[in-house]
C-alpha cells in the first residue's frame, strides 16, 4: 500500500462482514500466516478481488470470507490519525497509484539492460568515489564485510557463500572484497 499507508503508520480496522465492502475499500485479511493489507478493486460473481495501491497487478487469489479481519478505515502516524479514502473515490485515487506503478516499472524495465552494462564496466568508480566505511568480521556461519555510508549499511558481502547484498546505485562501485 506503498503511498497511501507510511510505514510504521497503525491501523484502525473496523470488523465487518465481507459482503458489506464494496470495491475501493482498503481491507485487512489473513494470508500465509502474514496480516496484509490491500484495496479491494473488483466483486465479480460473489468473489472478491484484491490489489496493493503500489503494485499495478491485482492478487493472483480472490480473497475468501476466511480470510478477511475487517476494513482498513484510519491510519495513525507521528502526525496523527488520517481517514483512508474508501468506495469509488479511493478506487479512483488507487487507479492512479497503479498507472504510475505501471509506468515506474515500465521506466524501470528500459534502464535495466543499460544500468547491468554499467555495473560490468566498472566505468561509474571511477566518477564516484563515495567516502565508505568497510568493516570486516568474523560471524558463527563465516567471515562477512560490510560497507557503510553515512552510518548505514549499504552492502555487505559473505565469504562462505560468495553471496552479495547491495542496495542500488552502490552496485555500481562496490565489488566483492579480494581475500
Amino acid at each position: 500500500m506503498r503511498g497511501t499507508i507510511a510505514p510504521g503508520e497503525r491501523l484502525l480496522v473496523r470488523a465487518m462482514e465481507l459482503p458489506a465492502v464494496e470495491a475501493g475499500d482498503i481491507v485487512a485479511f489473513r494470508r500465509g500466516g502474514r496480516v496484509r493489507v490491500h484495496r479491494m478493486v473488483a466483486i465479480r460473481q460473489g468473489r472478491w478481488w484484491t490489489q496493493g495501491d503500489g503494485n499495478w497487478r491485482r492478487d493472483i487469489e480472490p480473497l475468501q470470507p476466511e480470510e478477511f479481519i475487517g476494513r482498513v478505515e484510519e491510519a495513525v502516524g507521528p502526525a496523527g490519525s488520517r481517514r483512508l479514502a474508501g468506495g469509488a473515490r479511493g478506487r479512483r485515487l488507487a487507479m492512479g497509484r497503479h498507472a504510475a506503478a505501471f509506468v515506474r516499472w515500465g521506466f524501470l524495465s528500459l534502464l535495466a539492460p543499460p544500468y547491468r552494462l554499467l555495473c560490468r564496466s566498472r566505468v561509474a568508480a571511477r566518477f564516484w568515489r563515495p567516502d565508505i566505511l568497510t568493516v570486516r568480521f568474523a560471524a558463527g556461519d563465516g567471515r562477512r564485510t560490510k560497507y557503510i555510508h553515512r552510518g548505514q549499511t549499504v552492502a555487505s558481502w559473505h565469504d562462505a557463500s560468495r553471496g552479495w547484498t547491495c542496495r542500488r546505485p552502490y552496485d555500481l562501485i562496490l565489488f566483492p572484497p579480494s581475500s
